[in-house]
């Protein structure tokens, strides 16, 4: 069995191009790896932890995504396929907690310059909390790792999977949002 690193965790928009890329190259026997970050992914791919990785690289409204060019900026690997995802972000909350009580918004930085004026116009009274990962948001927050107050910005599957109440979909500041993932090897 082939193991797969990707970003973020279950329910992340990383672990869709995860599938699709393992597909695509004909991995069958994928084990797919949540490893949160690109630094995760590249040490594990050193470690012989995993063979392949797939990341976020470029996003069509906020360009691309630095975590990856940190990490990978004097490395050399070799791309084995690239999948264009649509991304289409929501905002949850816990079901106890009404819309007047939030005070911040937690998500990756890349999420954050994707919905930045449908956020501006719609809760600009929420603060930025940044963090590792869209889906980890969802979890963090139903499981008491975030403050109750706050609302988090990640994918439908995620926010739906942690049991969290939809605020909105669709909250990208483009229809056409789109994040591309290359699967790679060292």
């Amino acid at each position: 069995m082939e193991k797969v690193g990707y970003m973020g965790i279950s329910g992340s928009f990383s672990e869709v191009a995860a599938e699709k890329l393992s597909e695509q190259v004909g991995i069958t026997d994928a084990e797919l790896v949540p490893l949160v970050c690109s630094q995760n992914i590249l040490d594990a791919l050193r470690a012989g932890e995993i063979s392949y990785g797939v990341l976020g690289i470029r996003n069509t409204t906020a360009g691309p995504v630095s975590e990856f060019d940190r990490a990978f900026h004097d490395v050399t690997y070799t791309v084995l396929g690239e999948y264009v995802l649509p991304i289409h972000h929501c905002l949850f909350k816990k079901h106890e907690v009404d819309l007047s009580e939030l005070k911040e918004v937690a998500s990756h930085p890349q999420a954050f310059r994707q919905t930045d004026h449908n956020r501006a116009e719609r809760w600009p009274q929420l603060k930025e909390h940044e963090i590792e990962d869209t889906a980890i948001g969802a979890d963090w927050l139903a499981n008491g790792k975030l403050p109750d107050t706050t609302a988090v910005i990640c994918s439908i599957k995620a926010g739906t999977m942690w049991g969290l109440d939809l605020i909105a979909e669709n909250i990208e500041d483009s229809a056409e949002n789109r994040t591309t993932f290359w699967l790679l090897r060292l």
